[in-house]
């Protein structure tokens, strides 16, 4: 497979100031909630130097065997999820589109029954992603997946909290 140029997307976001925390990480894929709907450009760092490199977001499985989900579609049924969950929050599918869960009936558990706003932050609504098993990626939840232990700090760049900023459209 022959490499293609890529189109990437710009936008500039005004006042949105890096955020920078710690916390204490006891163990391999310890998480944090962050009070955001959601985060990019997110870095970590041990204390110890070493680079925190392996984060990624917390997930929901799309569960739909019993509802076919359209593009219209404003209630998800989700299981296997990261368990803290704070809303409201973005969640990502695998086609790029944001949702922003604004009701979470189970936030608790790992089942997960969401109300949702379809293509925020200029993405498409769309059905890729939505599939039974597909997951979705929890933009406020943060895992440090890495083995070490000890102080982090991390940084990152809130979203905005308005779903109908034209961020990526």
């Amino acid at each position: 497979m022959a490499a293609a140029e890529i189109t990437p997307k710009y936008f500039h976001m005004q006042g949105a100031d890096p955020v920078v925390g710690r916390f204490v990480k006891a163990t391999t894929a310890d998480w944090i909630v962050l009070p955001y709907p959601g985060v990019f450009n997110l870095r970590g760092t041990l204390y110890t130097g070493a680079d925190e490199a392996t984060l990624s977001f917390g997930t929901i499985t799309v569960n739909n065997k019993g509802v076919a989900y359209t593009a219209t579609s404003t209630d998800i049924v989700g299981d296997a999820a990261t368990i803290t969950r704070q809303t409201p929050y973005y969640v990502q599918s695998s086609s790029g589109e944001i949702m922003l869960v604004t009701t979470d009936a189970t936030p608790g558990t790992s089942t997960a029954t969401l109300s949702i706003i379809r293509g925020c932050l200029g993405t498409t609504a769309s059905l890729t992603g939505l599939a039974d098993d597909s997951t979705l990626y929890i933009m406020n939840i943060i895992v440090f997946g890495a083995a070490t232990t000890g102080v982090v700090g991390f940084e990152f760049t809130p979203m905005p909290r308005e779903p109908k900023a034209n961020l990526f459209g």
